[in-house]
């Protein structure tokens, strides 16, 4: 996904869920029926629904090659996504795949997934099993290489939750959620631990601000034969009046970085931006966006076509 994904999607939710992406998490807000975006790479297109839930992505790298993603729901659950490629014009069925999902709600929600090749071989099933509260408890991954197990527990322990999740019975990862306050402000704290084969990597701390902006962002190495954590990258970001990101200060082991951001708007009642400038290297983004009509020019379509 393009960078324009917001940075509130946080490090609680667990790359292995299943994901319905709408179109907040795309910094877009209003009846955004499409939102084109040309960066210096290639260019981004996404389409979405009338519940603003995305229908299709398109990432362009040229006028050949490109990608297509495409989601189908059904009473509001993700029913199938397909991801075709293209290269030189033509369709790629080596790496083009398919998802399909059955949704079991008799008891508590089980999703089954299986991920097919477009010579309709499976070449994945994951099942996923949630509890009374709709949290993701257990995920069972069946592939070529095996069957994998991961288990997730949830503690809550005062104003600090705690989510533990084990990969065929070793810890592979620990979230702590908790409240700080700074400047009398209460602000959210999510320390997202990593381990492999049981044994302590690496970490992510982040920090949101009431409005469940990312402020700090930072990166860690744990070295074990000195029990000690490496600073590997540590972001900071300030906000506008307007909640729009203004600056981004980057500390690395090699250097610093601060960056601006400059917003042009499209003068809509959603005032989304259209173009987003970056100084000092005054790289810039721009978005071409397509609203649908409004329930005044819906009821003045329907009734053009009925006469």
């Amino acid at each position: 996904m393009f960078v324009c994904v917001v940075w509130g999607i946080s490090s609680m939710v667990f790359a292995q869920d299943i994901e319905i992406f709408k179109v907040s998490d795309f910094n877009l807000k209003g009846n955004v029926k499409s939102c084109f975006v040309i960066t210096d790479y290639g260019k981004e297109e996404y389409y979405f629904d009338i519940n603003g839930l995305l229908e299709k992505s398109i990432t362009r790298f040229n006028d050949t090659d490109y990608e297509t993603t495409s989601y189908k729901y059904l009473n509001g659950y993700l029913k199938e996504r397909r991801v075709e490629n293209y290269m030189d014009g033509a369709f790629d069925y080596a790496t083009s795949i398919a998802s399909f999902y059955e949704i079991d709600t008799t008891d508590t929600k089980t999703i089954t997934e299986e991920i097919v090749s477009y010579e309709k071989k499976l070449i994945e099933k994951n099942i996923y099993s949630y509890d009374k509260d709709g949290k993701l408890v257990k995920l069972i991954r069946s592939n070529t290489s095996g069957i994998d197990e991961s288990n997730f527990e949830y503690i809550t322990n005062d104003s600090i939750a705690r989510v533990k999740k084990t990969a065929n019975g070793l810890l592979s990862k620990l979230t702590t959620t908790s409240t700080v306050v700074k400047n009398e402000q209460n602000l959210k704290k999510v320390v997202s631990e990593s381990y492999m084969e049981g044994n302590l990597t690496s970490k992510i701390v982040e920090v949101f601000n009431m409005d469940a902006r990312l402020t700090v962002h930072k990166e860690l190495m744990y070295d074990s034969s000195t029990e000690k954590w490496i600073p590997q990258t540590e972001e900071h970001f300030i906000y506008d009046e307007n909640g729009f990101l203004a600056t981004t200060k980057t500390k690395k082991r090699f250097g610093d970085l601060t960056q601006q951001y400059i917003y042009q708007f499209d003068g809509t009642p959603a005032n989304n931006w259209v173009k987003e400038i970056i100084t000092p290297d005054n790289t810039y983004t721009t978005r071409q966006i397509e609203y649908y009509p409004s329930d005044d020019k819906i009821e003045t379509l329907i009734e053009d076509d009925e006469n």
